[in-house]
């Protein structure tokens, strides 16, 4: 199986050059196909020419897929999930190529090689890859930012003891965590740990934290969700028992409030648009129509207008950003130029 997809990847990086960009599908101009050429080659065994040219052209229509994979899935999803890629999609390339044609057929040595051209189906491969994805990616895979202030017996302290444990719990979880700035959604809250006792313990300290979270979306500043939590702590020294309660407690808050944040982001995933140059208020009307007929848009809300700018929120069924951003620019009724887009951000401009 690894073999098979190392492959894919030469191949892919081997046939980069000859891709032709995208076409509207034959089938269904609705949809849109990769046009891809790679190459396959299989062995000459017992004299069998012909069955070798199958077992080819067969390897070239999965390098060509391979090529597509590439575009859609990072390096790392590539190696963690190589197996399952190469199993659930190279292996059914026929189900993906709306067709392809034999550019070339060749006997090199012991090998037959075979170089296509194929049209690769960009909407179900996409399809198929998101199931593929871990929950975050599929729900719009947001950046997770943390600003978490500490206390210890009623003192600020400079310490990130529950930053860093809900961080690493997030991040095992699939979650892309980064800086607090530039994040789509920002956890914010506090922690504070006190002295409890140290009588019975045998020399050790007992300490007891709480901590109190929030996570809040940075564009619209709508709550996701929130945990409070509390601990105990228990070392050698008054330090290290109160930064082993923290700990503690922001382990025992980290997973009902990752499961929290995820529901909220499956029932009410919403997008903030930022779209200009709207000229009049009869202009936003029509558009708002428009995005209310878009079958994944939930509903839709105008938070402000002025200047020609306008404030929408957009309530998806499923997506973020990047999808509504995709069926803007389908539509033909009202053409939208999209000029950046975050997890679940959005700035547009009408045409």
């Amino acid at each position: 199986m690894m073999k098979s997809l190392s492959l894919v990847l030469a191949a892919a990086l081997f046939a980069a050059a000859g891709c032709s960009g995208t076409r509207k599908s034959a089938l269904n101009p609705a949809y849109e196909t990769e046009v891809v050429e790679a190459e396959g080659m299989a062995p000459i065994v017992n004299g069998d020419v012909e069955g070798a040219r199958k077992t080819s052209q067969g390897e070239a229509m999965k390098n060509a897929l391979g090529l597509v994979v590439g575009v859609y899935v990072s390096q790392d999803a590539l190696v963690s999930k190589s197996i399952l890629i190469d199993e659930s999609i190279t292996s059914q390339s026929e189900g993906y190529i709306e067709k392809y044609e034999t550019l070339k057929e060749w006997r090199d040595g012991e090998f037959f090689k075979t170089r296509i051209r194929a049209h690769v189906r960009k909407e179900d491969l996409a399809a198929k890859l998101r199931n593929l994805e871990t929950e975050p990616q599929k729900l719009g895979n947001p950046v997770i930012g943390f600003d978490i202030k500490e206390s210890a017996d009623s003192k600020p302290q400079q310490t990130r003891y529950a930053e860093l444990e809900l961080k690493n719990r997030f991040s095992e979880a699939g979650f892309i965590t980064g800086e607090k700035d530039k994040a789509d959604i920002l956890i914010t809250g506090e922690a504070q740990t006190s002295f409890n006792t140290r009588e019975g313990l045998g020399g050790f300290v007992s300490y007891r934290a709480g901590i109190s979270v929030s996570a809040v979306k940075q564009g619209s500043l709508e709550t996701l969700a929130s945990a409070q939590e509390s601990a105990g702590g228990i070392d050698l020294n008054d330090t290290a028992a109160a930064r082993a309660s923290i700990i503690n407690a922001a382990k025992k808050a980290a997973d009902p409030f990752k499961e929290r944040i995820l529901k909220a982001l499956r029932e009410k995933s919403i997008v903030r648009l930022n779209l200009a140059n709207v000229a009049t208020m009869n202009d936003l009307s029509e558009f708002t129509k428009l995005l209310r007929n878009i079958p994944a848009v939930r509903a839709s809300w105008v938070r402000g207008y002025s200047g020609g700018v306008a404030t929408i929120d957009v309530g998806m069924h499923k997506g973020g950003a990047a999808d509504l951003s995709q069926l803007l620019m389908k539509n033909s009724k009202r053409p939208v130029k999209v000029n950046r887009t975050s997890s679940y951000d959005l700035d547009a401009e009408l045409q």
